[in-house]
């Protein structure tokens, strides 16, 4: 029985370290550049809507300003 464990284990550790020497590790790399892509486009989109939103509210205030004066 011990014997059977061990066999499995070698077979099951031999199996994920053929499948990561395939590509693996390059599957997940560029998955993760794809996400680290679109972050930092959504991020990029963010950024620019809040500084038109703050560009705008000051330009509103300066000219509630020069009104009241």
């Amino acid at each position: 029985m011990n014997s059977l464990k061990a066999l499995l284990i070698v077979t099951l550790m031999t199996a994920s370290v053929a499948a990561m020497a395939e590509g693996g590790g390059d599957t997940v790399m560029d998955k993760m550049d794809a996400a680290r892509a679109t972050a930092m486009a959504s991020f990029q989109q963010s950024e620019s809507a809040t500084a038109a939103a703050t560009a705008s509210n000051q330009n509103a205030s300066t000219s509630d300003a020069s009104r009241s004066n």
